[in-house]
């Protein structure tokens, strides 16, 4: 083994801690070493069996804490939830490389499923005129590509949709901060509709979405609206599938100048939503489950939670739950139920739903063409003139963005180099190289180059 695959396999595994303990060969090395892993998508470690247990008082420690395990001797560090004597995984670099690996192999499995599509295109090829670069942002020390093409898809690609919600969720929270600041109040209301097995998603979509409109639009919606105060809102529609199969929602942030409850609130708009689903021909929603409404905490828990980033980076860390978002369908459908990036109670909702990797694909083809081209995050006119943001960017532009303009070019990479790169599956480990041990990347080029020449 040559140093360039000594570093991808061993270097810098272990995050330094406040111990100062020297790196440790973790699971994903040992993994690796058996060959037991597939090129480029890396186990995340299970922190679970190492998490410590709860103080008894509820006292939190004053900083992180170390666990080293007795089997390995692997050093993991947990840090305070904010919940009284529970701690947390602390979210390192192993675990951002581990991520990264994960969706890059979802990316890949997603290429098998629709082949020759823009998903597919995605980070394969060169933006024409641009360099292909390899860079390090100097502000999160994180390694990145520039000049690839790039997709845009919020809804079907495991690369674009993290960047693209991360920068929507940011722009929505300083835009809640705004409203408060301004004296609004912000309310998160949620609005569902009943569904069964043999609902179609695409029909329910934009079955909703003419709810929404006819409803709101309506002369009594216009009345309710303004008794409530709506300034304005921001609406995001998402999609589990579960034993009643898939079940669209929306939710939506309401901004009011208004001194009533949420409760009011919900009182009001719930006829609304009801005659507007009638309109529209969907089952009549419940009253006590049709429309929630909750306050400014719960708005601004949600944001920070929100998004395909999310679900993208904490997916190993669900716990157990009745359904699961698409995102799970192609995770499991490219690692396997079986492997270990796979939450164990996350396996048992698989199997109680009776989904093998196979039909996980297929499930989250469905989903993919039924929300292919509509716009996940919508906010209504004038909302964002009122809180002073500038005019919103497309997916596409935000996907194609460069954000960390304070990077460090680390290598140039011709379009042999990217070939072999593609062709073995191992641009994030030339990512991970790049952060861990940026000086052994021409080495490490070379030696796919002489693989790949000699194959």
């Amino acid at each position: 083994m040559n140093k360039a695959d000594t570093a991808i396999t061993q270097a810098h595994h272990t995050p330094p801690g406040p111990s100062g303990a020297a790196p440790k060969t973790c699971r994903r090395a040992r993994a690796q070493a058996a060959g037991g892993v597939s090129s480029g998508a890396l186990p995340l470690v299970d922190t679970q069996e190492l998490r410590p247990s709860y103080s008894p008082n509820g006292s939190q420690p004053s900083g992180p804490v170390e666990v080293i395990d007795p089997e390995t001797g692997e050093v993991r560090y947990f840090e305070p939830s904010g919940k009284p004597g529970i701690l947390t995984p602390k979210y390192g670099q192993i675990d951002h490389q581990n991520t990264r690996a994960e969706r890059w192999a979802m990316k890949w499995a997603l290429d098998a499923l629709l082949p020759g599509s823009r998903q597919f295109k995605c980070h394969r090829y060169r933006i024409p005129g641009k360099d292909l670069e390899v860079k390090l942002s100097l502000e999160h020390q994180k390694a990145f590509f520039a000049g690839f093409e790039c997709c845009g898809s919020v809804w079907g690609c495991p690369l674009c949709a993290p960047k693209i919600t991360e920068r929507r969720r940011v722009e929505v929270e300083a835009a809640i901060g705004t409203a408060k600041a301004l004296g609004f109040k912000v309310m998160l209301a949620t609005f569902t509709v009943p569904h069964g097995m043999g609902s179609d998603v695409e029909v329910i979509r934009k079955q909703m979405m003419q709810a929404w409109r006819r409803g709101t639009d309506s002369r009594a919606g216009k009345q309710m609206r303004k008794m409530v105060g709506l300034r304005g809102y921001i609406r995001v529609i998402e999609v589990t599938y579960g034993e009643n199969g898939f079940h669209p929602h929306m939710h939506v942030l309401l901004v009011l100048d208004t001194s009533w409850s949420p409760e009011i609130i919900r009182r009001l708009w719930y006829p609304i939503w009801l005659d507007g689903c009638r309109k529209s021909g969907l089952e009549d929603p419940s009253e006590a489950h049709g429309v929630r409404v909750d306050d400014g905490e719960r708005a601004a828990q949600y944001v920070t939670k929100w998004g395909l980033d999310s679900e993208l980076t904490k997916g190993h860390l669900k716990k157990g739950r009745k359904s699961v978002n698409p995102w799970d369908l192609l995770r499991v459908h490219a690692l396997g139920l079986d492997h270990n990036a796979i939450a164990p109670e996350l396996r048992e909702v698989f199997t109680a739903l009776g989904i093998d990797e196979k039909r996980a694909g297929a499930l989250f083809l469905t989903f993919f063409r039924a929300f292919k081209g509509s716009r996940q995050l919508y906010w209504s006119n004038g909302l964002r003139a009122l809180l002073g943001l500038k005019k919103e960017k497309s997916d596409q532009e935000v996907a194609e963005e460069e954000m960390d303009t304070a990077a460090a070019l680390l290598a140039t990479l011709t379009d042999e180099q990217r070939f072999d790169l593609v062709r073995t599956r191992q641009l994030p480990a030339l990512l991970s190289l790049a952060e861990d041990s940026p000086g052994l990347i021409p080495e490490f080029l070379a030696s796919l180059q002489k693989k790949n020449r000699t194959q």
